[in-house]
């Protein structure tokens, strides 16, 4: 019972987290939605591509996450604060790169995902303010990492929230210049994340450098040691080939599904929000994941750390297949809260029904994913990431497309394969994993730097 509460304690403020995000794409695109169907489409194509811009960055944050769980697990949190600060060195490098490529990426893009002239016209100067927020972004999704490595959950949600709330009510003055603002339309909604993801940065270094500066000594520097920083950019590497191989995969089928109309664009985007809201419980059981197992290996108890995942599985799935059940049930008059084109309406429909029956195998890959991240497995997540996705998703999304013009129909059963085979290839690797000889990534300052915890 304690260990279905330790694993409740840290899965649900991450669900909440994740909630709030996905709660508020769907109220931003229910937002930018009355602007039209290409809005909407725009808005699915861009967040797409922010996806794998944040992939080609998301490993500092991955590696960040499961290495000071390590360190917090055992007791070494000057380590930790060691490996942090080099992330922060690595995010501002990260910010710098954003702003320069933003001038010249959104246009091109655009056309080699085979755009039409209005999406173009209206997506390019909106995917470079987008870029604008991530550069607050990468910093703040590495805040994130840290908070829950320790433990704290709690922290993340609330600053969350306060962003969530806050895009999309400049979402809405901003795109339609209410209470005395300028009429930005989709522009405004860009420009409302920079403000938000601006506004969280503050909290979140407030909050590292003052009340976590109490608990872990945070403003103290911490000599860095060329071990760490090899270590930090090896993991992180191997984490960002994860998700770049991930979001690339999404990206091919996104622009297969771009060359179909406005239509297919938009009922794709519909789909996969609404999908999305399958992964708040995954996305929140696997960062429980990391945090409990990563700890766990920390403490140097490698069974205690495999039977937490085990039951956070059990857990998460318990949640997937309840949200399965009122997706399936439900889709016609959630579709209709995007839209009220028909024609939109109908395609999105048949997308969710199918959406519906890979919440499962969804659910496992991702909470499976997130203990081998702790215990520390990252070469197998990068290279299973790389096979399924170049060697089947990508051809197998251009083949059934392009070649057999099976349209969405095709490019949607490539997608659910793929679904299907990462859930089970990653619950047979964390089965047979090698659990007895598992140990932390721990450097020469582990053995020799006082406790802060």
């Amino acid at each position: 019972m304690k260990l279905i509460k330790d694993i409740l304690r840290l899965a649900i403020p991450s669900i909440a987290t994740f909630s709030s995000m996905t709660v508020t794409g769907l109220l931003v695109l229910m937002i930018v939605g009355k602007l039209g169907a290409a809005a909407i489409a725009v808005v699915g194509i861009t967040n797409i591509l922010m996806y794998n811009l944040w992939a080609i960055f998301s490993g500092n944050q991955g590696a960040i996450n499961y290495l000071v769980a390590q360190n917090y697990g055992s007791k070494n949190m000057k380590l930790g604060n060691q490996r942090m600060q080099i992330a922060i060195i690595l995010a501002a490098f990260q910010a710098i790169l954003l702003f320069g490529v933003s001038f010249v990426f959104p246009h091109f893009i655009l056309e080699v995902m085979g755009s039409n002239e209005t999406i173009l016209k209206l997506g390019t100067s909106y995917v470079q303010v987008r870029m604008y927020a991530m550069m607050f972004t990468v910093f703040n999704i590495l805040f994130y990492a840290y908070m829950r490595a320790t433990g704290d959950t709690r922290t993340p949600m609330n600053i969350s929230i306060i962003n969530s709330v806050m895009v999309v009510i400049f979402t809405y003055v901003l795109a339609y210049g209410k209470f005395g603002f300028p009429n930005l339309g989709l522009q405004g909604a860009g420009w409302s994340m920079v403000v938000a993801e601006g506004i969280t940065l503050l909290l979140n270094l407030l909050v590292y450098f003052r009340s976590y500066n109490e608990k872990y000594f945070t403003r103290s520097w911490v000599r860095m040691e060329l071990a760490q920083v090899r270590l930090l950019l090896f993991e992180g590497s191997k984490l960002g080939i994860t998700e770049l191989s991930n979001s690339i995969g999404m990206l091919v089928f996104t622009a297969c599904i771009t060359r179909l109309g406005t239509v297919a664009i938009a009922a794709n985007e519909i789909a996969l929000n609404i999908l999305s809201f399958g992964f708040m419980p995954a996305n929140g059981f696997g960062a429980a994941s990391t945090v409990g197992i990563g700890q766990a290996i920390g403490r140097g108890k490698p069974l205690e750390a495999k039977k937490f995942g085990i039951v956070t599985v059990y857990l998460g799935l318990g949640f997937m297949a309840l949200f399965s059940v009122c997706l399936f049930l439900f889709a016609e008059p959630v579709a209709k809260l995007y839209t009220s084109e028909t024609a939109v309406v109908v395609t999105a429909i048949s997308l969710i029904h199918l959406a519906s029956f890979i919440q499962l195998f969804s659910g496992a890959n991702i909470i499976f994913a997130g203990g081998l991240r702790g215990v520390g497995d990252t070469t197998f997540l990068s290279r299973a990431a790389l096979v399924l996705n170049w060697i089947f998703f990508i051809p197998c999304t251009i083949l059934l497309t392009q070649v057999f013009d099976l349209g969405q129909t095709g490019a949607w059963i490539a997608f659910s394969s793929l679904i299907v085979f990462q859930g089970l290839t990653n619950a047979l690797r964390y089965i047979f994993y090698k659990w007895n000889s598992a140990q932390s990534k721990n450097a020469p300052i582990a053995q020799a730097t006082s406790v802060h915890v």
